[in-house]
């Protein structure tokens, strides 16, 4: 574990410095809210804008949490006239006057001993079941930055939005709190200031009320459990259709036509009329509860064990120069109106705080770690020096599930450090010099997958599209520090050359190009491991006189009040492959060097040529802090401490260091083989860059998504359906629909092992099912039925997977069987070449590992129909349809995908000159459940059907289970029941 540096002694190694000593730890404990933010409308970034905004709203700091009959309501302490009540239904309603807009009711039960106190609020999101409030109840202080203190989230609990479990909720964070408290005021020495915030609250109380904390609450998660070693889950299940069946129905009618005699409404009625279906139903409940406290509990541990830092009165997302730049010196107005979106961390989860009315409940969280210590020198003066490492929001992630750019030019592991010295002066006003060092993966397209300690890593895409992200990311960088000094640290042989290579290919051709200015960039390749070979450290002084030059003319912010003296223009962008060990070593060299010259030009050191080393207290107070810095990023990113720490702290390398450091490479490859994946997709659900039931098909996958899988698969999705209509639709047929579907392209087969995405095209003639390989952009072979020799239609339940609660789910787990004469399907076995780029050209953009699974003999288990059966007209009907009578034929399954859905149709665009026949996207059926797009398509096909010739329509469209939830478990090997009880035992 890392020493605190407060905890370190100063020794005097000369006269010249009178007392070194570092400061005590700050003693009031406060703490953040968390919640997905899309936007916040600021009236002006200037300071008059602030000023006004501030005369109307102060920044609320603790609060006091009642549990009421109807939801929860907190009280600001400082300001008890503000209150905020989030309801049960939903509604988040914030008051800011002595009557309420939303009148208090009484609290449930009579008040505790002690109060329920809030120190922040984190946000609010949901989940399956119902909503939640995430709330800060313990944090410590970290220590002042221009007289602002800095917390540190050390605990987070989440209140549902539920009336049937608010109260044993409640109850298990108001013990949790009063534990906390307890603990605090028996450690905590008689005169120390570290009880203040306690009592304070405790004298608030006097006029609040609370809930006791009497009662049977759940136990709350541990982070110090074991519970991390298996992926924690949950799953978007029963959800609500967004619009009736009638108006979808409506919306389609040019295209379908005539409907169906059986009413939509009373078709719906019937589904889910299935044997089981209440058992099913709870079993599947008692499962998403589990996955859902498997959420929480990695929720909980993301905001309450992996640094999350806030303030009340100082804004942590923009170092001291951006604020200069920006003139946001103000005091009382709340942080939220000037913080910066790329690096606060809850943007996404407080969009309902900041809408609610009064954006003072607001509390902007960075991830990153604050260090600092202060000393102590003759003659009155003192300086504190502090290390504060603030991650970049936008491409934040795991270290082998977020590696190099996304296609905005935002980089994996984006951090900014920032190294502020503080000398107060005895009767001057204090002086405050800042420097920063930014660091952060590769920017251009890359992948590293977890095979192994030491997986190679992957280019993706082409050249031209890489330079291009690579020069939005300089761009946007310069446009922020100027001067980008690119020190680059990977090795010149191995894996790691290749890699290397690249990125001086991008960075020349975005200057050869002219993409970006040639003056500000500077391009520096060091293999770091080449170099300190044989733990030889003291070569980064080679690279440091190679820098010393850029050092000279970047110099660094120095402010006195609010006047500026000196600007930093430039900035040291470091990075090695994981942007973390070798790194910090760089970053905190540079630092240490900065600093020295800093504490000479305010006249505080008096031995420049000496540097730090001649003070051995504060070099080494200043090594610690560095390498803590380190630890808590390294945490972030690859759950262990960072290698090379122990150079760090002692400027020497030793073998136990080097123990260490295996140690941390097979806790890292432990780490992100059973963890990342899931703590990748529950980070990207908080940032708000997924949905819920993303995270719930973890369990499925296996793997976590990128943030933009959806927008990709369905640009891909579109292009399939564009390509393959192209190519097998006849000559004047007109496109009345077209869908993604997964089928085993196989006559008479149900059931598929792993689904493969397929176009189904439905003309006034014809249904063409075409089997597309998108990685060769081209269709592979595809089926095409006579609409006049289509007999039946069957649309209902299709589960073809028990292994997660929501592929039980009947209503997004919907196909249909199309049954026709024997011999009608006209296949073509030829493949089937395209161009190289395919309508779109895009399904090229997509990472091969996320694309859906190709369609080959390997991947189908067939389950063929009885011949039997099918020449006694029952095949797979329901005895409710046995009466029908079915001619031998054959039949086709499809299963509607539920995810990414694209649904296409044929309009005509009228000119002068001719007609024009393009292919449009229909939104309306798009978003909504595969059970109401399989009635879409079966009043579409009989609509069509019709038009060829008489059809008795309640016979020609049967509504039944394909393959029901109960089927697919009677049906499933003893191999899948065995896989899936291990799944549920390791990951649920």
């Amino acid at each position: 574990m890392a020493v605190e540096p407060h905890s370190l002694p100063l020794s005097q190694p000369s006269s010249d410095m009178v007392n070194l000593a570092a400061a005590a730890a700050c003693g009031a404990a406060s703490s953040v809210p968390h919640n997905d933010v899309v936007g916040l409308s600021r009236p002006s970034d200037t300071a008059s804008g602030i000023s006004a905004v501030g005369e109307r709203q102060q920044q609320v700091k603790q609060s006091i949490v009642t549990l009421e009959r109807n939801g929860y309501r907190l009280r600001s302490i400082d300001f008890p006239h503000k209150s905020i009540y989030f309801g049960f239904d939903g509604s988040v309603c914030a008051s800011d006057e002595a009557t309420p807009h939303i009148q208090p009711s009484e609290p449930v039960e009579p008040a505790a001993e002690q109060p329920a106190i809030v120190h922040a609020i984190v946000g609010t999101f949901a989940l399956d079941s119902f909503g939640y409030v995430l709330v800060v109840t313990d944090s410590r202080c970290q220590g002042t930055i221009a007289g602002s203190q800095v917390y540190e989230i050390t605990s987070v609990s989440a209140l549902p939005l539920s009336s049937g479990r608010a109260k044993a909720a409640f109850a298990s964070m108001l013990t949790d709190i009063q534990k906390a408290n307890s603990g605090k005021r028996s450690s905590t020495p008689q005169g120390s200031d570290e009880g203040s915030n306690t009592n304070n609250l405790e004298s608030a109380s006097a006029t609040l009320q609370s809930v006791p904390k009497t009662g049977s609450g759940t136990k709350p998660a541990s982070t110090a459990s074991l519970g991390w070693i298996s992926p924690q889950f949950t799953k978007f299940f029963g959800r609500g259709r967004t619009r009736s069946a009638s108006s979808i129905l409506a919306a389609t009618s040019s295209i379908v036509g005539q409907s169906s005699a059986k009413p939509a409404e009373e078709r719906l009625e019937s589904l889910g009329e299935m044997n089981h279906a209440e058992d099913e139903l709870a079993k599947t409940s008692s499962s998403i509860r589990r996955m859902e406290d498997r959420v929480l509990d990695e929720i909980s541990r993301l905001f309450g064990d992996t640094g999350m830092l806030f303030s009340y009165t100082y804004d942590l997302t923009r170092s001291l120069q951006g604020k200069s730049d920006q003139a946001l010196a103000f005091t009382g107005a709340p942080t939220a109106l000037v913080a910066d979106v790329d690096y606060w961390f809850n943007h996404s989860l407080q969009q309902s705080l900041v809408t609610c009315g009064d954006v003072g409940w607001a509390v902007p969280i960075v991830q990153g770690s604050i260090q600092m210590a202060t000393c102590e020198v003759s003659g009155g003066t003192s300086f504190q020096v502090c290390v504060l490492s603030r991650r970049n929001r936008q491409r934040i992630g795991m270290r082998y599930e977020r590696r190099g750019a996304n296609e905005q030019g935002h980089v994996a592991n984006f951090v900014e450090t920032e190294q502020i010295l503080t000398v107060a002066i005895s009767g001057q006003q204090a002086h405050y010099a800042s420097f920063v060092q930014t660091r952060g993966s590769m920017p251009f397209f890359w992948k590293q997958p977890p095979n192994g300690l030491h997986p190679a890593p992957v280019v993706l895409k082409g050249d031209d599209e890489n330079t291009a992200v690579c020069t939005a990311h300089l761009q946007r960088e310069i446009g922020r520090w100027g001067r980008q000094v690119l020190i680059n640290l990977v090795e010149h042989k191995g894996r790691e050359a290749g890699l290397g290579a690249k990125y001086a290919t991008f960075v020349g051709e975005c200057v050869a190009k002219e993409l970006v200015d040639a003056s500000m960039i500077r391009y520096i390749p060091w293999d770091f491991h080449h170099e300190t070979r044989g733990m030889h450290y003291e070569r980064l002084e080679l690279l440091l006189e190679q820098l010393k030059r850029e050092t000279l003319d970047m110099c660094y912010h120095w402010r006195v009040g609010e006047q500026v003296l000196t600007r930093q223009s430039g900035v040291f962008r470091v990075n090695c492959m994981d942007c973390l060990d070798r790194t910090n070593v760089v970053q905190s060299t540079i630092a240490r060097s900065v600093l020295n010259e800093q504490l000479v030009r305010l006249g505080v050191h008096i031995a420049p040529e000496r540097g730090l080393a001649a003070y051995q207290g504060l070099e080494v107070m200043v090594n610690y802090l560095w390498a803590n810095n380190g630890d808590y990023i390294s945490r972030q990113y690859a759950g262990t401490m960072a290698m090379k720490g122990d150079f760090t702290r002692t400027g020497k390398r030793n073998f136990s260091g080097l123990m260490n450091d295996a140690s941390y490479s097979l806790a890292r490859l432990w780490i992100s083989t059973f963890r990342d994946y899931f703590s990748q997709s529950v980070l990207d659900f908080a940032l708000g860059n997924q949905k819920a039931s993303d995270v719930f098909r973890t369990i499925v996958d296996l793997r976590s998504r990128e943030p933009d899988y959806t927008r990709q698969l369905s640009r891909a999705r579109e292009a399939a359906i564009k390509t393959s209509t192209a190519i097998v639709v006849h000559d004047g047929e007109c496109v009345l629909l077209a869908c993604i579907v997964h089928t085993p392209m196989s006559l008479n087969t149900l059931k598929v092992r792993e689904t493969a995405d397929a176009v189904m095209v439905l003309t006034d003639r014809a249904v063409y099912i075409c089997s597309y390989d998108y990685q060769l952009e081209k269709v592979l072979r595809f089926q095409r039925i006579e609409l006049e020799s289509v007999s039946i239609v069957q649309h209902g339940a299709y589960v073809t997977d028990i292994l997660a609660p929501h592929s039980l789910d009947q209503a997004r787990n919907y196909g249909f069987l199309l049954y026709f004469a024997t011999a009608a399907a006209q296949p073509d076995p030829k493949v089937v070449v395209l161009p190289e780029k395919s309508v779109e050209g895009v399904a090229a953009s997509i990472q091969t590992e996320d694309l859906p699974p190709k369609v080959g003999k390997n991947t189908l288990t067939q389950t063929t129909v009885d011949q039997k059966e099918l020449s006694e007209g029952r095949s797979a009907l329901p005895d409710s349809a046995s009466a029908v009578a079915v001619p031998m034929s054959d039949f086709l399954a499809c299963k509607l995908a539920s995810e990414a859905q694209v649904v296409l149709q044929s309009v005509v665009a009228s000119s002068s000159a001719r007609a024009l026949v393009s292919l449009e996207r229909l939104v309306a059926l798009e978003n909504q459940l595969p059970e109401l797009l399989a009635e879409c398509l079966c009043s579409a096909i009989l609509s069509a059907k019709l038009r060829t010739g008489p059809v008795d329509a309640s016979q020609f469209i049967v509504e039944s289970p394909i393959i029901s939830a109960a089927a697919a478990k009677e049906g499933a090997s003893l191999v899948d029941k065995m896989s899936n009880r291990l799944h549920k035992v390791l990951w649920i």
